[in-house]
């Protein structure tokens, strides 16, 4: 098993790994970010080097959401399946000033489109990373110009309703690229619908108008009445549209 084969799979077709920013400041001289994050490694593996390879896939992906923010921050557009790693060089462990292993979450189910089977070993980490480190690292890639200010955040509470994996992954496609969120961390899952804490900026009703406007190719999103602190929508795919004759 590669460590590149569960390494960040946040709000993407791939997502399994699910992100939790606290408050970070990207300011010049700025303090550590703290990021809590799901690092996770795929089974079967027989147990050999599991723990070690979450931890280092969480790490990757908290240094990778950092770099991306920043990117954006920065007025640049850039995939969500960029490697900011390899962009950086070095060892996540160079990025991350300190981490502790929060929970150990043990094996289970893997969702998103991974397979009704497969099933995965995840860590709760929290990782410290150096943003100016980052930062400086994609100043010399040439993916960033000047550090962008700070970037303020809210919690949000989002229910998705579908009983697809595929449409719940788009969505969190959807929920990065068009809602602005920095992360979105599963607190619930239940038959049909899904439960996660969502960092993004602005109020509940903002996000929702930037999901609704954002394109969303191939996925229907339908709101559902909710209590202000909360946003709900039911979330499917679009069959694939017939040929012409």
């Amino acid at each position: 098993m590669s460590v590149g084969s569960g390494r960040l799979r946040v709000a993407t077709a791939l997502a399994s790994v699910c992100l939790l920013l606290g408050q970070a400041g990207f300011a010049a001289g700025s303090a550590p970010s703290r990021v809590v994050v799901e690092g996770v490694a795929p089974l079967p593996a027989q147990g050999v080097g599991l723990r070690t390879t979450a931890l280092r896939n969480g790490l990757d992906a908290a240094i990778s959401q950092v770099g991306l923010d920043l990117i954006r921050a920065g007025g640049r557009s850039a995939p969500g399946d960029l490697d900011v790693l390899e962009l950086l060089g070095g060892e996540p462990t160079d990025y991350a000033l300190r981490y502790r292993v929060l929970a150990d979450r043990g094996e289970r189910r893997a969702p998103g489109g991974a397979g009704r089977d497969a099933r995965e070993y995840a860590l709760e980490i929290e990782v410290h990373v150096d943003v100016d480190r980052v930062a400086a690292g994609l100043r010399a890639a040439g993916w960033l110009e000047t550090v962008p200010g700070q970037l303020p955040a809210e919690s949000h509470r989002v229910i998705v309703e579908t009983s697809d994996w595929g449409a719940y992954a788009a969505f969190l496609a959807v929920l990065r690229e068009a809602g602005g969120a920095r992360s979105a961390v599963p607190e619930a899952f239940q038959a049909g619908a899904a439960t996660l804490r969502v960092e993004a900026p602005g109020r509940t009703s903002e996000l929702l108008d930037r999901l609704m406007r954002g394109p969303s190719p191939g996925l229907v999103i339908v709101p559902i009445p909710s209590p202000d602190a909360e946003l709900r929508v039911q979330v499917r795919r679009e069959p694939p549209a017939e040929a012409s004759p």
